[in-house]
């Protein structure tokens, strides 16, 4: 916990901070746990305070090993060569990741080792293949306003340096000789082949939920089923994770064992539970590789893999212990992680269920055989909605800040939702596998089909139930950190008087809640988009042609219906828009063309394009123009509380000096 804390903090600060300051802390924390080594509660502090200087140190590592070039400014390119190392279908384009060995217009030492472009319609194209053609490409997206997702950071510790697109269809792929192929890029040809298999058998909808399922390519769910599923409170059975290959392993598992017991001259002779463990292990790694080994995924296979490898060594595995161990891999193969929603949802949810299931759910769970099979079913269906009223309660705080909603009937949608998986969905998966290479994944596929259909009607059912959704103003990081550590702290020891020690973080959160405000005028970094919030009607002003992107995500930013988010323009002249809020006037254009007449009659002035004129204003509003803009990133302004003049704050006053952040090509 401490460790991934550590992270948090790190990647949190403004810039990287010093190597050496981070050893000292390593070798004081260290001596400070031999000075303390016969004495329980200080030597446990300092572990603590160890713990943190660990996982930050293990980021500076990181980011040692990750370093290469970005791109600082936009560029159009005549030539753009280099292979293709992932083929992604998104939305009737294909994204392409590509590791360039030329970009003409920029020196060999400034190319960076990846970069991301998007094509135009589908593509036949696999891992390997050489791309060359004409494209147009941008530094890594900042955020667009300070507080928004910083999306840049995961793709620098991807290693990709730049995105863009194709222009037109002015590109070429070549095919790359087959021999000598490396095992991603046979990976790559491997999921391509079976999502076309897929694609052919199944209708649309239904093979862009199997692809999800099967190799993690989320691309061909329509955005209107993603946002049902997200409403729904079932987007986590697109995203490969612990159901998906606890279940997926589980079968294995068991289908394995069942198979050799028939066999009495194995069964009697040889450790069939053990071989049965070693088949479940060996479909979770290709499980793993398939669903190109995102963070849930590495998780969920850790978890599994030392399961299995318990049963090979006849130990108990199902632990906190268990969770620690996978959460540790993680945080150390990919240390920005633990900021991703990912990351703290499946663990929130992990730990909280394996201490309920070491606890009281343990006894729940441990039926005689005597008892009757409605018994037993009800049983299991009254600790399925235990496990998803806490799973709910768990995770709430984390949906909340990331997403702006939590959906309220989530709980009863995964009653039907998980027992469709395990009895229905999964087993199909697994002899689609079985059955493909053998070219007979239409049997299973088919009977895939109903499940999948019923899987969709279930997500539009309860999306639509438009009351089930508790929208939630987005709260402070400094507010919900503190809170997730006092339950994972609750969680995790088992001594009331220690537990209580998890209301100091939630104090600490609790006051933070009164020196946190939300911004009431934002302004986006790309000098086109802004938003003005109204919180005594609880609705927002928009721009009348913000992308639907940054549309959405003030929307949930602020915990805003879609109904009352509005575009109002009726206080817009040809250029200027004119608004009152805490009694300040606010005045946003593109351009103006008469500064002395706004400065007279304004308190805040924002100008998307132009330099506003200095020292045009006797008075002094708060100014936001293009200087600002361009060399700061987007702006979050406050309005005046109590008498308080008003401020902003820029990106670079957020995000910092990062290697992914490139505001004003710097």
């Amino acid at each position: 916990m401490f460790f991934g804390l550590g992270q948090a903090i790190f990647l949190s600060l403004h810039a990287r901070p010093f190597a050496a300051y981070l050893v000292a802390g390593l070798i004081a924390s260290a001596f400070g746990l031999w000075l303390s080594r016969q004495r329980i509660i200080p030597f446990f502090t300092v572990l603590m305070l160890f713990a943190i200087f660990a996982g930050a140190s293990l980021v500076q590592f990181h980011l040692y090993l990750v370093q290469a070039p970005t791109l600082k400014k936009p560029v159009y390119t005549a030539s753009l060569i280099g292979a293709i190392v992932s083929v992604e279908p998104r939305d009737g384009r294909t994204r392409l990741v590509i590791a360039p060995s030329l970009i003409d217009g920029i020196k060999n030492a400034d190319v960076p080792a990846k970069i991301r472009i998007s094509l135009q319609g589908a593509i036949h194209a696999v891992p390997g293949d050489i791309f060359s053609g004409k494209a147009k490409l941008f530094p890594l997206g900042v955020p667009e306003t300070p507080g928004d997702p910083d999306f840049a950071r995961a793709l620098y510790f991807d290693g990709i340096g730049g995105t863009g697109f194709a222009l037109g269809r002015n590109y070429q792929i070549e095919p790359k000789n087959r021999a000598g192929t490396s095992l991603l890029e046979a990976t790559g040809r491997l999921r391509l082949a079976i999502m076309a298999r897929i694609n052919q058998t199944l209708p649309e909808l239904q093979a862009g939920l199997a692809n999800a399922i099967l190799v993690g390519e989320r691309g061909g769910v329509p955005p209107e089923l993603a946002e049902d599923l997200r409403k729904s409170g079932l987007a986590h059975l697109l995203a490969i994770s612990g159901l998906h290959m606890g279940l997926l392993c589980g079968v294995v598992f068991f289908v394995a064992r069942l198979m050799l017991s028939m066999i009495p001259a194995i069964a009697l002779r040889y450790p069939i539970k053990k071989w049965s463990a070693v088949a479940g292990f060996m479909v979770g790694a290709l499980y793993l590789f398939l669903s190109g080994a995102t963070v849930p995924t590495q998780r969920a296979f850790v978890m599994t893999a030392i399961v299995l490898f318990a049963v090979l060594v006849d130990r108990r595995a199902i632990s906190l212990r268990l969770v620690a161990i996978a959460a540790l891999v993680v945080m150390v193969v990919r240390p920005d992680a633990v900021l991703g929603a990912s990351f703290q949802l499946s663990f929130a949810a992990v730990t909280v269920l394996v201490a309920f299931y070491q606890g009281p759910g343990a006894k729940w769970m441990a039926t005689g055989r005597d008892v009757a099979a409605w018994e037993r079913a009800g049983r299991y269906f009254g600790l399925l909605l235990i496990t998803g009223v806490m799973v709910t309660a768990i995770t709430a705080p984390i949906i909340g800040f990331h997403f702006g909603r939590v959906s309220l009937l989530g709980v009863l949608a995964n009653l039907v939702a998980i027992p469709l998986m395990a009895l229905w969905i999964m087993p199909c998966i697994v002899a689609t596998l079985v059955f493909m290479p053998f070219g007979l994944e239409v049997v299973p596929l088919t009977i895939l089909s109903p499940a999948l259909e019923i899987l969709i009607h279930l997500a539009r059912l309860v999306a639509g139930q438009d009351w089930g959704l508790w929208y939630v103003a987005r709260p402070s990081a400094m507010v919900v950190a503190p809170i997730l550590l006092a339950l994972l702290w609750g969680v995790i020891w088992r001594k009331w008087p220690v537990r209580g020690l998890a209301m100091v973080p939630v104090l600490g959160a609790i006051g933070t809640m009164f020196f946190v405000y939300q911004p009431d005028i934002l302004v986006g970094g790309s000098q086109k988009d802004w938003v003005i919030h109204n919180p005594v009607n609880g609705t927002l002003v928009f721009n009348g042609k913000i992308s639907s992107f940054h549309r959405s995500i003030w929307m949930s930013r602020f915990g805003i219906n879609p109904s009352k988010a509005v575009m109002q323009t009726d206080r817009c002249g040809e250029s200027v828009c004119w608004f009152e809020r805490n009694g300040q006037r606010i005045v946003i254009a593109e351009t103006i063309d008469d500064p002395f007449y706004i400065c007279r009659h304004a308190d805040i002035i924002v100008v998307l394009k132009q330099d506003f004129p200095k020292g045009a204003c006797k008075t002094r509003p708060l100014i936001i123009d293009d200087d600002v803009l361009w060399w700061q990133g987007g702006a979050a302004a406050f309005l005046p509380v109590k008498g308080e003049p008003a401020t902003y704050r820029t990106v670079r006053d957020t995000s910092g000096y990062w290697p992914w952040i490139s505001i004003g090509g710097r």
